[in-house]
């Protein structure tokens, strides 16, 4: 019985080993490795999200100085758009180079817009022009479009001496000149 006791004994150790090692294989194989596979996928999802919000936070520090940038490019492209406009707008410039001519004293002889030329990015305005004057009013006239808001150039300028007469001093002179303006495409 002693023998039957301990194999008794030996049976139920047994069976006991059997059952917490079928018990500790059950809860790794269905309970803990899926538990860490889910902790290691949240863990890879964490670190994705906290790169973009990394990302995030970095596009937020700079979007005021973008902001900024932005408003100053803005202003930026208006006075551009001043120096070379998208419109013709013959009628005010013209105006304004007759005003400017008149101020200095200058006689118009011819004012003769001619067909626009189309650039690559732009189209020049040409404008024929002859005058009558001081050369040191054309030379005032030529600063003052200079400084226009607007790109005015001056070509092909050719001045000759205006023949003298009793009513006409003798600094007057003639010129002739292409004035050219600008629009972007």
């Amino acid at each position: 019985m002693a023998a039957q006791k301990k194999s008794d004994k030996k049976q139920k150790i047994i069976a006991i080993l059997l059952l917490v090692g079928g018990g500790l294989w059950a809860y790794w194989n269905y309970l803990y490795k899926p538990i860490t596979k889910d902790v290691l996928k949240l863990r890879n999802e964490l670190a994705e999200k906290q790169k973009k919000l990394a990302a995030t936070r970095q596009a937020a520090a700079e979007f005021d100085y973008l902001e900024a940038e932005f408003k100053v490019l803005q202003i930026e492209a208006k006075e551009l758009e001043k120096k070379l406009p998208l419109k013709r707008d013959l009628p005010t410039l013209l105006t304004y180079i007759t005003r400017s001519m008149e101020k200095h004293k200058i006689t118009i002889q011819l004012f003769a817009p001619v067909k626009e030329i189309q650039k690559t990015y732009f189209s020049e305005v040409p404008i024929m022009i002859q005058v009558t004057g001081s050369y040191h009013n054309l030379v005032y006239f030529f600063s003052e479009i200079g400084q226009h808001e607007r790109i005015i150039n001056v070509f092909n300028l050719n001045i000759a001496p205006q023949p003298q007469t009793g009513e006409v001093s003798a600094d007057t002179i003639n010129a002739s000149l292409k004035l050219v303006t600008y629009t972007a495409k």
